[in-house]
Parts: C-alpha cells; sequence; structure tokens
C-alpha cells in the first residue's frame, strides 16, 4: 500500500469519527430539545397560566403582566393598559381615561394579545418544524449548555439569527423559561426576566369592567363607535357593538 493511500485513509477514517461525533451530538442536542418542547406542549395544555415579563432596555425596566384562563387573555401592561382577547373578540382597555378600543384580532401590530401558547415564543425552535428543529441542533451556532442561575439548575441555550445573538435560560426541572438576552456579539440589547406560574389564574383577574360612562372607539382609525356616558350595560353590549 502506497503511502499517499494511507494517508487518504487515515484522513478518510478521521472525518468518519468526526461525523459520528457529531452526529451523536446532535441527535443528544436533538432528543434534549425534543424534550423541552414536550414538557412546554403539557404545560399548554393546562390551559391556565400567569406570566409576568419583566425588560431592560440600559437603565429602563418595563413589566408585562399576562393571565390566560380557558381562552380568555389578558395582557396589563406597565402604563396600565391592558388587552384582552377571547378567540372572536379583542379589546384594548384603558380604565384610566374610561376608554375601550376595539381590535382587530387577526392584526396584532403594536398590541400583544395573549394565547394558550404565549411563552412558548421564549424558547429557540418552538415555532419551528421537526426538520427545522433537527436543523437547529445540527448547527454549531447553536450552544446548548447545563448552567446554574441564581442556583438554579438550567439549559441554557444561545441561537444566533441575522448576528443577533439570543440566549434563553430554562428551568430543567419544569421546562419554563426564566430568563432571555437578546445582543450582539459586543453587547447585551435587551433582558428579559420571566416569571410563569400555572394553574393561578381566575376569572377575577380575566373579566372585563362594567363599561359605563366608557368610550368605545375603533383602534385603528380613532373613531366613537359609542359615547356610553351614563349608560349602564355589560361585557354582552362590548362584545355585540365590536362586531357592527
Amino acid at each position: 500500500m502506497s503511502k499517499k493511500l494511507k494517508i487518504g485513509l487515515i484522513f478518510l477514517l478521521i472525518l468518519i469519527i468526526i461525523a459520528f461525533i457529531l452526529g451523536v451530538i446532535a441527535i443528544y442536542r436533538f432528543t434534549l430539545i425534543q424534550s423541552i418542547f414536550k414538557k412546554v406542549d403539557e404545560n399548554i395544555a393546562i390551559n391556565n397560566y400567569y406570566l409576568k415579563t419583566t425588560v431592560t432596555d440600559g437603565n429602563n425596566d418595563s413589566e408585562t403582566e399576562a393571565f390566560y384562563k380557558d381562552g380568555v387573555g389578558k395582557c396589563v401592561t406597565s402604563n396600565g393598559l391592558y388587552s384582552w382577547v377571547d378567540g372572536k373578540n379583542a379589546y384594548l382597555v384603558d380604565e384610566t381615561n374610561k376608554k375601550i378600543y376595539t381590535l382587530d384580532i387577526n392584526d396584532e401590530n403594536s398590541i400583544t394579545l395573549v394565547s394558550n401558547d404565549m411563552f412558548s415564543s421564549v424558547i429557540p425552535g418552538y415555532n419551528k418544524n421537526i426538520f427545522q428543529r433537527f436543523l437547529l441542533a445540527c448547527d454549531l451556532k447553536t450552544k446548548i449548555k447545563s448552567v446554574k442561575l441564581d442556583g438554579q439548575a438550567c439549559y441554557m441555550i444561545i441561537t444566533n439569527e441575522n448576528n443577533i445573538v439570543k440566549t434563553v435560560w430554562i428551568d430543567k426541572e419544569n421546562k419554563n423559561p426564566i430568563k432571555a438576552e437578546l445582543g450582539n456579539k459586543n453587547e447585551s440589547l435587551l433582558k428579559y426576566n420571566y416569571e410563569l406560574k400555572f394553574n393561578s389564574t381566575n376569572l377575577e383577574d380575566i373579566k372585563l369592567p362594567n363599561v359605563r360612562n366608557y368610550t368605545i372607539l375603533d383602534y385603528k382609525s380613532g373613531e366613537i363607535i359609542l359615547d356610553n356616558s351614563n349608560v349602564d350595560t355589560n361585557v354582552v353590549d362590548i362584545n355585540s357593538i365590536s362586531k357592527k
């Protein structure tokens, strides 16, 4: 056997070993990602959760609180406004100024509408199909590590899309996201902290106000649908108004 042939065989063998190791790592990472998603699906099926998100942008903090129960969601922002959705109707409620805006449920633009899987979007790859998830596991830019965050055992998943680095910490025991960061290689742009609880939301948390003295408007146009001054009405009336 010639020297060149031996070198070629050795090089081929090394490539096979490297490919095998990378394949084993990819399968392990894919299995781990799938186990996280399986638990997330189980949590979504509960149909009752509370999610508090604290966003840090430089020295500024803002908070949102999302309540979800049996198809009804409410998302409260730091400025006191909240969006409300039940799958058929959606509103932006300004209790301070006694205004309710009707929303197009298919047009979320600047409004956060709570869904049963709102918290799952935090986890890289959840909204991808099984083939895309496998590619994510094979991508060398994706890093999955076992770490501790404030003494809590976590998976840390780091992905890179369009030069934006996303880092998510996921509680190992419950598979819930607890922290995330978005940034580039040199600095952190946004930091997110999550507080997620299941079976904690009740009807009081998600009810709409009695709209006596409220003005009902179209969110897009700003036009008044009904000036409800001095009229005592209820939620059923709001739902019928939004469909006119």
